[in-house]
């Protein structure tokens, strides 16, 4: 591993299976070097399996979006359906199932080279949120044998990292490319305020000194709205739609450089469905172009690696055309 900070540099994007189409639109207007395609789940039999919509569009041709030099991962995440049809997300549960013994994980890794043998695929990312610190070491052993497994194929593999002290104070196995998410510092979990601010990232680089090489970087688009009692997420156009329907220039906050302003869900461009409406006021916090550029310039700055954007999908134009010329 080499013993000196990458530049910092927009590297890979992920498109999300419920946002397909808006997603695929939006690759053309990126020079991305990887493409990640969000995401495949679980059944309730501990079985990772790819929705209907990513299994249609990897039949078709992929070609027409994805250039023949980018890289196209397959990202698992922690999801399973139970027998309901209900969607659990980000359950340590399954994890922990899946890493129990070395029977358990040996199946899970042929499940995962299975499932990355059904599309065109050049690498795989491990997204398992909310990890139980009993099951951290069993994962980053699992992840390291499994990426030299991929690498004996020619393949790749991305391990995504949750911006929290616990899981990074550790040694990490060389063999993954570590993606540390650094976004959510507010979100459905908390008040107002921005996904990420400039001491937000400085403190997730303190936590990595330690380390031979500070991880890639993730920087999310998009942002909250809050009113009391409720959160919604939403992408950049809605945010700014809401604003202009109702006559407000966004302010930006100069400890994290995101736009935020105040707005009812009644006014034109609200994106709240009518049935939800109810006059109430909301606080908007999101991220555009600009807010990107500025986290990926602090990034580099603390010797962060790659840079890679949560999501494609609902993003100004113009915040896509800074984003390619500032974070390149």
């Amino acid at each position: 591993m080499a013993l000196f900070p990458r530049p910092a540099s927009a590297s890979a994007a992920w498109v999300a299976d419920w946002d397909l189409p808006g997603g695929l639109r939006e690759i053309k207007q990126g020079d991305f070097k990887d493409i990640i395609l969000f995401a495949a789940y679980f059944t309730g039999e501990d079985q990772p399996f790819l929705t209907p919509a990513m299994k249609t569009f990897l039949a078709g041709k992929t070609s027409e979006y994805i250039r023949g030099d980018q890289g196209l991962y397959l990202s698992v995440v922690n999801d399973y359906i139970d027998a309901s049809g209900q969607s659990v997300q980000k359950d340590p549960r399954l994890v922990k199932r899946l890493m129990a013994t070395e029977q358990s994980r040996a199946r899970h890794g042929e499940d995962l080279l299975n499932l990355l043998d059904s599309g065109p695929f050049t690498g795989l990312e491990l997204d398992y949120e909310k990890v139980d610190m009993d099951d951290w070491p069993k994962l980053l052993a699992f992840a390291d044998d499994l990426g030299q497994r991929l690498a004996a194929r020619g393949k790749k593999l991305r391990f995504v990292l949750e911006p929290k002290e616990k899981y990074l104070k550790t040694s990490l196995p060389a063999e993954p490319q570590y993606v540390l998410m650094a976004y959510n510092l507010y979100g459905t979990h908390s008040g107002p305020g921005p996904k990420a601010d400039h001491d937000f990232l400085r403190k997730l680089a303190g936590w990595c000194d330690h380390l031979p090489v500070k991880p890639g970087l993730a920087l999310a688009t998009g942002g909250f709205a809050w009113r009391p009692g409720k959160v919604v997420a939403l992408n950049e156009s809605k945010a700014s739609a809401w604003a202009k329907g109702g006559g407000t220039e966004p302010s930006r906050d100069p400890a994290s450089g995101s736009l935020f302003f105040s707005s009812t869900d009644k006014v034109p461009g609200s994106p709240i469905p009518p049935a939800d409406m109810t006059g109430a006021k909301y606080e908007i916090w999101y991220a555009d172009g600009r807010t990107l550029a500025g986290w990926a310039a602090s990034a580099k700055e603390y010797g962060f690696g790659e840079i890679s954007i949560w999501r494609l999908g609902g993003d100004a134009r113009e915040s896509l055309k800074v984003m390619a010329e500032s974070i390149p």
